[in-house]
């Protein structure tokens, strides 16, 4: 292999390990499939845990939203129907990011007026954002948390119930996040490439 070949595949090499340890993973849950689904334990949705907190009352539903008069936006969401909170974390313990999610009141079956979503990493509290209910699902961002590993969900205000869908969450790519191991592949061949492409050069 010529030195100019060398020189410019061994830094594409680089260029892709970098480039693909930097994506992030999303994962979008949607709670489609069930009619109506009573959970007293936590549930795994595309690698994500999805509970009641434990020291709360251990009850909630996937359900089409269509029934039993709920805000609906026509599918199916999560409904937590009491006045408990609903955790989110990564299945394995890793670290992620809230992309955004569609919250709702759980309109006839014990309504919340808003809701509060906090972010936790390492047990301590990274932030929290709210919004409070309308008359129809709303689009919640959560860019401005940051990375968490764990996610809470908090009706607030009357019987505090809530609707959840399109949960939208990100594998984090920055401090406290594992590289994939493809990642650190590609990163270790471009930097062999580049080491055989300077030790030619020295010849």
């Amino acid at each position: 292999m010529s030195k100019i070949c060398t020189y410019m595949i061994a830094p594409a090499i680089l260029a892709m390990a970098l480039a693909t340890a930097g994506t992030a993973s999303a994962t979008i849950i949607t709670f489609e499939g069930q009619s109506n689904t009573i959970y007293n334990n936590p549930i795994v949705r595309g690698g994500f845990l999805i509970g009641n907190v434990a020291s709360d009352e251990q009850h909630f539903h996937e359900i089409d939203s269509t029934q039993y008069g709920l805000t609906s936006n026509g599918t199916g969401v999560l409904l937590n129907d009491r006045n408990t909170r609903i955790f989110v974390a990564d299945q394995l313990g890793g670290v992620f990011t809230l992309g955004s999610v569609d919250v709702a009141t759980a309109a006839s079956n014990n309504p919340g007026l808003s809701i509060l979503v906090e972010g936790f990493l390492n047990g301590l509290s990274v932030g929290t954002l709210s919004t409070t209910f309308g008359s129809a699902f709303t689009t919640l961002s959560g860019s401005s948390l940051g990375t968490v590993d764990r996610l809470v969900f908090d009706g607030i205000g009357s019987g505090g119930g809530f609707e959840l869908d399109n949960l939208t969450l990100n594998a984090a790519s920055g401090p406290g996040s594992i590289p994939e191991p493809v990642s650190l592949a590609l990163f270790g061949i471009g930097l062999a490439g580049l080491a055989a492409a300077r030790k030619r050069q020295a010849v």
